[in-house]
């Protein structure tokens, strides 16, 4: 099994785990009576295709991969891949087979109008008996470590997006209980036969629905029209902007690294559109 070199530089600190993914997909094969083909290149998990199926392993270390076989068990294919089987020791999953599996981003497709027809679809109302991480609890994690990464990194960036993130997180609305995505964009939509459009490598979270807006503001060089877009779908707007600035302010840091230039970036384009 030939491990893609994206793969291999975003888990260069995880050794042991890279080692042992041979083997592990193997096993997974022969668990689940399948044929691999060769790996898609893609950097933060192993994606193996196998006919109408596709084979995908984490990092036992990439938490927020933990719960993507949760949200795709609860959306039982409304609107994104089927969930087929799951292995929680090897981090293992066995997804539907998107095909033709062109990513929207990449499609001559207007994806506002795919995106709105997906979003109320996805954003199921949870129980209190759900698995899922509550994005309350996320907020005050990021409300407490957010200055601390600030003042360790030098004071990178100004300080009305530090103070803006740490209000939205201090505000947070902690009775929402909605199914929510931290990483909704074209690169994650793609084209399928059961469906026009299927959503993939969800991040969930319950919590407020404008968190959905994080992932579409931040890949986007037009926040202003996915503003407008969110709003007709009862999005509060400016709701929908903090937690473009909070949410991917907090995934700007890396803890090799630092701030990412380029993330921060994104969030201070999110701050200050119309």
């Amino acid at each position: 099994m030939r491990i893609p070199q994206a793969l291999a530089d975003v888990w260069q600190h995880e050794p042991e785990w890279l080692t042992v993914l041979p083997r592990l997909a193997e096993e997974c094969a022969q668990q689940w009576a399948i044929r691999l083909e060769q790996p898609v290149d893609t950097p933060y998990s192993l994606v193996v295709p196998a006919g109408d199926v596709v084979l995908k392993l984490h990092a036992p270390s990439d938490v927020e991969a933990h719960f993507e076989a949760d949200a795709l068990a609860t959306w039982a294919g409304n609107g994104a891949a089927r969930l087929i089987a799951r292995d929680e020791a090897r981090h293992a999953l066995l997804l539907e087979r998107c095909v033709p599996g062109t990513r929207l981003w990449d499609a001559e497709a207007d994806e506002a109008p795919v995106v709105s027809e997906l979003i109320p679809r996805l954003q199921l109302e949870v129980a209190g008996d759900h698995r899922f991480p509550l994005l309350a609890t996320e907020a005050g994690r990021w409300d407490a470590e957010l200055p601390k990464w600030y003042a360790a990194g030098g004071r990178p960036f100004e300080k009305r997006i530090l103070e803006h993130a740490l209000d939205v997180y201090r505000t947070i609305d902690r009775s929402a209980s909605v199914l929510v995505n931290q990483d909704l964009h074209g690169a994650n939509i793609l084209a399928a036969e059961r469906e026009a459009w299927l959503v993939i490598d969800p991040k969930p979270l319950v919590g407020e629905r404008e968190l959905e807006a994080s992932g579409l503001l931040r890949n986007t060089h037009d926040v202003s029209r996915w503003l407008d877009v969110l709003v007709e779908l009862g999005f509060d707007r400016e709701r929908a902007r903090g937690w473009g600035v909070a949410h991917n302010l907090a995934w700007a840091w890396d803890e090799r690294r630092g701030w990412l230039e380029q993330h921060v970036e994104e969030v201070r384009r999110i701050l200050n559109a119309r």
